[in-house]
Formats: C-alpha cells, structure tokens, sequence
C-alpha cells in the first residue's frame, strides 16, 4: 500500500500541468469477456516506458470507476498527459481494508505488466482487458 502512495505522489508531482501536447486520455478497464471487474475502488498508472537512457512522457494516474472507466490527469483532474509510450499498472481493491487485490499481482508492477499503451494523437482511449 506504502508503495502504491509513493507512485501516486511521484506522478502527481511529475505532472505535465496540462500545457502545450497534453492529450485527454480515457478508457475502460474490464476482465477477459468485456464485463467492469467488481471492486471497492482503484487506480490506474501509465508509467513512462524506458528505451534505453531516454523516457517518453510522464506518469499519469486515474481513478478506475465502478463501470470500469477511467480518465487520466498528472497534477488536476481534467488536465490531460503527455504523448509518449507507457506501462499501464492496475490497483483495483476487491476489499480495500483486507488488502485483497481484484486482478493478478502482476499487473501492479510496471515491470511485470503486461498491459502497454501509446499516447497520441490517434490513440486517446483505450480498452484494458485483465486475463486471470
């Protein structure tokens, strides 16, 4: 839990602050038939992708709603994210106070996501779907 606050406080900090190249990116998450996965609450990270020295973007978190949507923000809500190649990770809670996550270990840690995406100007919203 400690772990997933300080990711969330980086990213916040990191933010663009919505200026020039800041694209509105939104989407849904769901499990392998298409349906919202039920849980308490939960957030979603695109984490800049590494190549090398370089990194694309910054990191940009979202609140992953009841119905499985999401929007994505750096500093304020509605301010949008950079372009640039991402790690998408998933917190989503089953129960929140027991610590019992609702998808696989894997998908909370960017390097054992499997889950990518591509910000630009063609690719703003997309559908993540968690295989068990």
């Amino acid at each position: 839990m400690a772990r997933w606050l300080l990711i969330i406080a980086a990213a916040l900090m990191a933010g663009c602050g919505g200026g020039d190249g800041a694209m509105q990116v939104t989407g849904v998450v769901t499990d392998a038939g298409g349906t919202p996965i039920p849980c308490e609450g939960g957030m979603i990270l695109f984490q800049p992708a590494t190549t090398g020295e370089s990194t694309s973007g910054k990191h940009a978190t979202g609140e992953v709603k009841p119905d499985g949507t999401f929007t994505m923000m750096t500093r304020i809500p509605g301010d949008g994210m950079q372009q640039g190649q991402y790690k998408v990770v998933l917190q989503l809670w089953k129960n929140y106070d027991k610590q019992e996550l609702a998808v696989p270990k894997k998908y909370g840690d960017a390097a054992t996501t499997p889950l990518e995406a591509t910000v630009d100007g063609d690719h703003t919203h997309f559908e993540f779907k968690v295989e068990p």
